[in-house]
């Protein structure tokens, strides 16, 4: 039996935990640089006020209606997403993190098992460990777990499939609702007269596999209650990627440079932290295609000589990459770094004459220690000089390259000085 469990609200929620004071303000949440807003909760819905749109056309009419306003705190969300799924994992023998506040959870299928019990007292556990309310879907195959999870609102929270009238559900369920049916899916489906979950249930097999791929193929077979959409493996991914919008123009390379190695030192960060090296660098410098004035777009790659994950050589060559496609006189917005070609880099053959095995060997215990440090005390606690001289300092806050927060709540669960007070 599959369990889907899903943070209702998650970022808003997130925010709510350590301001008591909020349990029954509308909260909204902006992306980096507070553009627009990527997370409401249903108090802020019925406001009128939808992902999407942007911040400061807004700004006045959320104020007016006292929406509680908040910038990304994604060290806040990562944290409290840890402890859920260690909640999760203390229950079900098997779980699989779909994303930061949606979990599988695999239990076997037992006769006279109680799965409503059990997602109540996960429900229950969750609420009262770390104050995050979910939704618990439980059926035979992801789909349509995914399914009762939409559902578990009429049902307390909790939506057993074995326990509902399956066909009548199916029926009231639209198409284009059902887990891993796009756009253009729905289209077809809706033109040869397949409008909800019941019609496609009963979609013939061979046709679903021929006119709507695979995955349509296996959505079918899940929606007949047949477990076809596999776990997903652990795999090395193909791109790890940092960019950000700065917060103002910037004009000058220094400035450039210094917000590339903050960059390439949370992609080399993330790249470690799953055990990756990489061959392939890549850096992007943008304008901003919708202000005034001349625009400038370019990017330049370099190829490693071996799979690395040492920060000082990649970060050196990211910096010489920047270094070149670096035009004066124009107003730049983003710089991107994304990492290429990764692998794990445990069974590599050396040459015989290849210094790089050499050169590993007294490079990874520093790179070792780089980690420990920084995962002890805190990301970022220890960081690479970017190779430039002769800059005066700013004043903290006053980097034109940085993210524009203004909205930013307290880490309160990962940063000793942030934790909240009880008087």
């Amino acid at each position: 039996m599959v369990f889907h469990i899903d943070g209702n609200s998650f970022y808003a929620s997130c925010e709510r935990i350590f301001r008591p004071d909020l349990y029954y303000t509308p909260i909204c949440v902006l992306s980096n640089n507070d553009g627009i807003i990527v997370a409401l909760d249903a108090a802020c819905r019925k406001l009128g006020f939808k992902r999407g749109d942007v911040f400061y056309q807004n700004r006045e009419k959320l104020e007016k209606c006292g929406v509680a306003v908040f910038s990304s705190n994604y060290t806040l969300y990562a944290d409290i997403s840890a402890r859920m799924n260690l909640i999760y994992n203390r229950f079900a023998p098997e779980v699989e993190i779909y994303s930061i506040d949606e979990s599988f959870l695999f239990f076997p299928d037992w006769e006279n098992g109680d799965y409503s019990d059990i997602g109540f007292k996960i429900k229950e556990t969750v609420k009262t460990e770390t104050g995050i309310p979910v939704s618990v879907g439980i059926a035979p195959s992801k789909t349509l777990a995914k399914m009762c999870n939409k559902l578990a609102k009429k049902h307390e929270g909790v939506c057993d499939w074995n326990t509902v009238n399956q066909d009548e559900e199916l029926k009231n369920y639209p198409v284009e609702y059902i887990w891993g049916v796009g756009y253009s899916k729905t289209k077809f489906l809706k033109k040869h007269g397949i409008t909800t979950a019941y019609s496609l249930k009963n979609y013939d097999l061979l046709k679903a596999k021929k006119f709507l791929t695979v995955n349509g193929y296996r959505t079918v077979q899940e929606l007949n209650g047949i477990a076809a959409i596999d776990k997903i493996k652990e795999k090395a991914r193909q791109v790890i990627s940092v960019s950000r919008s700065f917060k103002a123009p910037v004009y000058e390379i220094k400035d450039i440079i210094t917000a590339l190695s903050e960059y390439t030192q949370e992609a080399v960060a993330r790249m470690r932290d799953e055990k990756l090296s990489c061959k392939y660098i890549s850096v992007y410098l943008m304008t901003n295609s919708y202000a005034k004035g001349d625009q400038y777009f370019n990017t330049l790659s370099a190829e490693l000589p071996h799979l690395s994950a040492y920060l000082p050589e990649i970060q050196r060559t990211a910096n010489e990459l920047a270094k070149k496609i670096y035009r004066p006189n124009y107003k730049f917005r983003k710089v991107m770094i994304a990492l290429t070609g990764l692998d794990y880099d445990n069974s590599r053959q050396y040459d015989l004459f290849d210094k790089s095995r050499k050169i590993k060997e007294f490079n990874e215990p520093l790179m070792q220690a780089f980690d420990t440090i920084n995962n002890k005390y805190g990301r970022g606690t220890l960081k690479l000089g970017c190779g430039l001289t002769g800059n005066k300092p700013q004043e903290e806050g006053q980097d034109p390259w940085k993210l524009k927060r203004d909205y930013l709540s307290p880490r309160y669960t990962t940063n000793i000085n942030e934790i909240p007070k009880v008087y």
